[in-house]
């Protein structure tokens, strides 16, 4: 199930640990381990190839790199560490956004909810995950939304909302339905999958379920999440230079002199754009269903601070938008994190647009246009109110703010005070700027990141290095088994080089408890596969609590695999001695 390549070279480092009177080495691994034209390219004598010149953002060939890049790198975006994750994949945000969901669950089911969204009790409310990627977020916001779920208001359902992941890519799709920590959520009915096309798709086909969600099939209105999707979807830019609006046309050059495949993701490393200008008009720039977005044009350019600007429009994340409208009958409730522009201000001054490069690329949102795109429609929405960093808004269609309440309440309550982007910060400045933390703050960090295995990783040998220390109180020792078992319910199976299991079953020896940190190794060879050190560990558990039978059988395994692996041939020795057997070996 993982796409990540196994340890096959790692290697085994010792750490001595006291334990029962005997000192040992406890074992530790290293981790080693849309249509468009695409023109002929051009060169001259002294500038760079010229793979396409003068295209409107929008219909330009980067566009299709980016398709092709998340296609072919699947879950390997991300599992590998191509593309950062970190500040949307964490418990803690998953929590806040569970926070808000669940205080629009309580709007939605509430008298005046029912009414306002016309909604049957009879039917699920869906929460849709845009561009699941690897499947984390979805399966930490579901473990989130399930807590919460005996305080919602009493509907005709057991659970009275269904979760689905999307991506436009089977690669993903086909990891989801493979992965041992959502199949849980696949026999209880409330998780299911689709293939969806964000910017262009108009229905939602249901694997599991085998039902396609349309206008005519969708009972309900919809809980719409989207982070770090918008960035990466199509933009147009524009710039206003003294009142006076100007669409912005790239033209893609390469740093080699001959490409032989126009069509390649890895383009997106080398390729350098250029900008020019000319001016348009923002009565009539978009055509077709795209018409809706002239008005937002129009309003920029009547705004005097912005006089000169320069101005994103995400086109891409719109059109999707503008399907769901119309496929939820103008009920929606969609909750969004991004690199983001709440503010007009924000947009001042006369600068190319930034394309940002990182595995994929992503171009900053103007979550102000989205904003006055829901308001023409009657909607409104929330945002977090800091410029710099991580955004989130909350946007909402098919109730007035008197009916969300709670949603609103508690959008201000998880999100605009301590964010997302606040607390990546927070642990990442606690793990590279403190020395020597101590045991309390890092327990208080663990407990505010909602259990998060990433931030247990981070910190894992300082832990094991405390807690085994002899003068570590037994309740701190309990309070830590408590956290455990918090942190490995929400642990999801990503990267073969982080094996969380494993260093938990480590903390638990530190600490004595081999009964304990032997389930863990157990499922680390499960999760992650074979190791050497793996089966060491296992037979030194198996050792301590008097298995010796099977502790031989575990230090065999580890010198089948590594056969020059001493301590697994001294420790070998001594069960041979005390079962009493003669060997060869």
């Amino acid at each position: 199930v993982f796409l990540s390549p196994p340890l096959t070279s790692a290697t085994g480092r010792r750490s001595t640990r006291r334990m029962l009177g005997h000192v040992f080495p406890l074992g530790r691994r290293s981790n080693e381990g849309s249509s468009h034209r695409v023109q002929k390219p051009t060169s001259t004598a002294h500038g760079p190839l010229v793979l396409e010149e003068k295209s409107r953002l929008s219909h330009s060939m980067i566009w299709n790199w980016m398709r092709a890049f998340y296609d072919q790198q699947g879950v390997g975006a991300w599992s590998n560490g191509i593309v950062p994750n970190f500040v949307t994949t964490n418990c803690c945000i998953a929590k806040m956004y569970a926070n808000v969901i669940f205080g629009f669950l309580c709007d939605v089911f509430s008298p005046a909810g029912m009414e306002a969204f016309h909604v049957d009790p009879s039917q699920p409310l869906y929460i849709m995950e845009l561009g699941a990627g690897h499947g984390k977020f979805s399966f930490l916001l579901m473990k989130h939304l399930l807590k919460m779920k005996e305080f919602l208001p009493e509907t005709k359902m057991k659970v009275p909302f269904k979760f689905i992941m999307t991506d436009f890519t089977e690669n993903n799709i086909s990891f989801w339905q493979n992965h041992p920590s959502l199949r849980p959520f696949v026999k209880m009915g409330l998780v299911d999958f689709a293939k969806f096309d964000a910017e262009n798709d108009m229905e939602i086909y249901l694997i599991m379920a085998k039902k396609t969600l349309n206008k005519h099939t969708m009972k309900n209105p919809m809980v719409l999440v989207a982070n770090y999707i918008f960035d990466t979807l199509r933009h147009e830019a524009f710039r206003i230079h003294e009142g006076k609006l100007q669409e912005a046309l790239i033209t893609v050059t390469s740093e080699r002199a001959f490409e032989p495949d126009v069509n390649d993701p890895g383009l997106i490393k080398r390729f350098r754009p250029k900008w020019s200008y000319r001016g348009v008009s923002h009565k009539d720039y978009f055509t077709g269903k795209q018409a809706d977005l002239n008005p937002i044009l129009e309003r920029m350019v009547r705004r005097s601070a912005l006089r000169n600007a320069s101005i994103l429009i995400p086109v891409g994340g719109i059109n999707c938008l503008r399907n769901l409208i119309d496929l939820t009958g103008g009920r929606l409730f969609f909750l969004s994190g991004d690199k983001a522009y709440n503010y007009e201000n924000e947009m001042k001054g006369l600068r190319d647009p930034h394309i940002a490069i990182h595995g994929s690329f992503s171009m900053m949102v103007n979550y102000d246009a989205v904003r006055y795109y829901f308001e023409t429609r009657g909607g409104f929405s929330v945002h977090t109110p800091y410029q710099d960093g991580f955004k989130v808004a909350a946007f909402i269609l098919g109730a007035d703010r008197s009916i969300v309440k709670r949603g609103r309440l508690n959008f201000t309550m998880s999100l605009k005070s301590f964010g997302p982007d606040n607390f990546s910060t927070l642990q990442r400045s606690i793990k590279d700027k403190i020395e020597k933390p101590s045991l309390k703050l890092v327990l208080s960090l663990l407990r505010l990141s909602g259990y998060d295995s990433d931030v247990f990783y981070k910190f894992r040998q300082f832990l094991i290095d405390k807690l085994g220390h002899p003068y570590t109180s037994e309740k701190i020792q309990q309070d830590i088994r408590r956290d455990i078992v918090e942190i490995y319910s929400l642990y999801y199976p990503l990267s073969k080089s982080k094996d969380v299991a494993f260093e938990i079953g480590r903390l638990f020896m530190s600490m004595k408890d081999y009964k304990a940190a032997q389930r863990y190794f157990i499922d680390s060879i499960r999760d992650c596969g074979e190791h050497h050190v793996t089966h060491y560990n296992l037979g030194l558990c198996y050792n301590y609590i008097g298995e010796f039978a099977s502790a031989l059988k575990s230090f065999d395994r580890s010198l089948e695999i590594k056969p020059e692996y001493r301590e697994a041939r001294e420790w070998r020795n001594r069960m041979v001695n005390k079962l009493g057997q003669k060997t060869g070996r």
